[in-house]
């Protein structure tokens, strides 16, 4: 069962030309006041995390003079960071905070190692010229942090956020279903239990001759035991104790194409998942569904591992 006790919150301190700005921008400060909220909600720490990617020639000037050019960087971010804790603070959150040189995702993953940290927020990419939400930094995190990441998007908050769970019946999708119904235990929220089954296999057999009876009968039987497993799976959780309950759902089509589809059509606000294949090869690769998948949603996403996976990421 995971618990969450300890949250990182990845704080993106540049912004436009400069290396670190007070002013931060809106998706790091949208994740950063979830964060607060989610640590006092929980009672859980919170460590502010900065990491700053400097260019070969911000480094080349770091090297020729450590320590005014170094003393001036960290100083600045340091006083950035010491504004959050104040708001921390303000809030009844105990936090602290950490600045790092180096690419964000690979030190997020080692703070995340080094104090055992059971949640990663970070705020998604600015609307770009790519359409995509989730940009390398993001992407990184989704497939090597070791503990879940919360990639926030910056959008209305509703009254009552919809949170879909898509479930491919796994150990691990089990653990997301009662992270997410405990997790509505102490804030309300609409769960749907979703899971998808690609329907292409109906059309083939049917160019093969079998008739139309014949695989709606089949159909029927496989959506019926599906929906069974998946109500089995929810049996596990202490979903009856919720204010709105938890609704299942079995879609037809691949994943990656009717589980976003359901997401923009109910207006969701949160897809938990997994992110590696049952089968997952280990460490470093995210599944192939998953990849699709996130390139299609337009929603905050909270992704998870199995237990048993351990991050390729390792200190130098």
């Amino acid at each position: 069962m995971q618990t969450l006790n300890s949250i990182l919150v990845g704080v993106d301190l540049t912004h436009a030309d400069r290396l670190v700005a007070s002013d931060l921008n809106e998706q790091t400060t949208e994740a950063v006041e979830r964060a607060i909220w989610a640590a006092s909600r929980f009672h859980a720490k919170l460590e502010f995390f900065a990491a700053i990617d400097l260019s070969a020639h911000t480094r080349h000037l770091l090297e020729e003079d450590k320590k005014h050019v170094h003393n001036n960087v960290t100083d600045e971010a340091h006083a950035v960071m010491q504004i959050l804790i104040e708001q921390a603070k303000e809030k009844g959150v105990d936090s602290s905070s950490k600045v790092a040189l180096g690419p964000p995702w690979r030190e997020i993953i080692l703070e995340v190692i080094r104090e055992k940290h059971d949640m990663v927020l970070v705020g998604t990419r600015p609307h770009g010229f790519t359409g995509r939400l989730f940009g390398g930094t993001v992407m990184n995190l989704f497939r090597q942090c070791p503990c879940p990441v919360y990639a926030v998007k910056v959008d209305e908050e509703p009254d009552v956020p919809e949170v879909v769970v898509a479930s491919d019946m796994s150990e691990v999708s089990t653990d997301i279903l009662n992270f997410v119904v405990n997790a509505a235990q102490v804030a309300d929220m609409k769960i749907h239990l979703v899971h998808a089954i690609d329907t292409n296999l109906d059309q083939r057999l049917q160019g093969l001759g079998v008739n139309e009876e014949t695989l709606q009968e089949s159909s029927k039987v496989i959506l019926d035991e599906i929906k069974n497993e998946l109500n089995e799976q929810l049996a596990q959780t202490d979903f009856r104790t919720l204010t709105y309950g938890v609704q299942v759902h079995v879609l037809e089509g691949s994943p990656e194409v009717a589980i976003p589809a359901f997401i923009a059509e109910n207006k969701v606000n949160l897809l938990a998942m997994g992110t590696l294949a049952r089968s997952g090869l280990s460490g470093f690769f995210i599944g192939n569904t998953a990849e699709r998948m996130l390139e299609k949603v337009n929603c905050s996403v909270l992704t998870f591992k199995p237990a048993d996976f351990v991050s390729p990421v390792v200190p130098e």
